[in-house]
């Protein structure tokens, strides 16, 4: 198979930008490779949801005309996509591995990064990062026709949350791994920032979590009679002059769940844009997802600490990661 050849702009505009066209031309190695799997091998650093949506909205074409991921191939054929942008053009950031085995990689996110593509982030993002580390790996299995090896979170940090974000290897790990976040067989503490002086040295907060239902934002989610149980142990670590810096023990995984939690009391994360004040928020959108100097850079929230007894080796596992710099500059104070 040979590799992708970036021919042209394609004349006209789509919501997210200009179009690009990418063109593969199928070789002696793919004659007979269905479709899906012949482009996994091709873009390894994009997901294979996300390739599969190309061909099925009709942002692919073999041959000229479109076609079924199923499709077997042909030495000869030739393969084109329509992208905002190429996957090749954009360099995957290289982020710090906290620990590493043949099942597991644990990597170090800092705040600004994306977990996973979404939205108009498409490139840089930790899942990407995680495939083209591997990305020899991953064409071998696909070469083999099972595509067993395929690095997968198994937990996801929000974009402006710094910390460890467990991925793993084959989709059986996967699985696995799931099972024990299920089961709450997986252990994780936060550190976080929070405005205001707790009052008292430990806690524990417990509400149902769900969607806003006053807020027209939708990932943003609320204290609901109908929502999710949802409950976070947390102790004082320091207070400082107007903030306190908490450990935070989630023994429920809802999305947002420290932030909702923690603003539910009145003491919303530092510089959450979203908690403390929706219209913040909003201009952060409106933006593009970039903040201006009056806008907080991050939100003071991080994973610094993941435990698990590893499936197959039966031993007990501890991942940290240490708080980062801009996070350290605002606890340093004095007490």
């Amino acid at each position: 198979m040979s590799a992708a050849v970036y021919r042209r702009k394609v004349s006209g505009m789509s919501p997210a930008g200009p179009l690009h066209e990418g063109m593969l031309r199928v070789d002696a190695a793919g004659d007979g490779l269905r479709a899906d799997v012949f482009l996994a091998r091709a873009f390894p650093h994009v997901s294979r949801t996300r390739l599969k949506q190309k061909v099925q909205m009709g942002e692919a074409f073999l041959n000229g005309k479109r076609f079924a991921t199923s499709t077997r191939l042909r030495t000869g054929d030739t393969v084109t996509i329509l992208w905002q942008g190429a996957p090749t053009e954009h360099t995957v950031t290289p982020h710090a591995v906290l620990w590493e085995d043949d099942a597991l990689l644990a990597i170090d996110k800092p705040a600004g990064v994306a977990s996973h593509p979404m939205g108009r982030i498409q490139s840089g993002t930790v899942v990407q990062f995680a495939r083209q580390r591997h990305a020899e790996e991953i064409r071998r299995s696909l070469e083999t026709g099972d595509g067993e090896f395929y690095p997968t979170l198994i937990n996801r940090l929000d974009t402006f949350t710094s910390g460890i974000v467990l991925v793993a290897k084959t989709r059986s790990m996967h699985r696995i791994m799931q099972d024990l976040v299920v089961r709450r067989l997986v252990s994780k503490e936060y550190c976080a920032l929070v405005e205001g002086l707790l009052a008292e040295n430990t806690g524990r907060i417990d509400f149902p979590i769900g969607p806003d239902p006053r807020s027209a934002i939708r990932v943003k989610r609320a204290r609901v009679p109908e929502g999710l149980p949802s409950v976070t142990l947390w102790e004082v670590v320091r207070r400082l002059e107007a903030h306190t810096l908490v450990r935070a023990f989630p023994l429920t995984g809802r999305q947002h769940q420290i932030r909702v939690h923690f603003a539910g009391i009145g003491h919303p994360v530092l510089g959450d844009l979203l908690y403390k004040d929706e219209s913040l928020f909003l201009r952060y959108q409106q933006l593009d997802g970039a903040a201006d100097e009056s806008l907080p850079s991050r939100h003071y929230l991080h994973a610094a600490r993941l435990g698990f007894t590893h499936p197959l080796s039966g031993h007990a596992i501890t991942i940290e990661s240490p708080l980062p710099e801009d996070f350290l500059k605002l606890v340093s104070g004095p007490e």
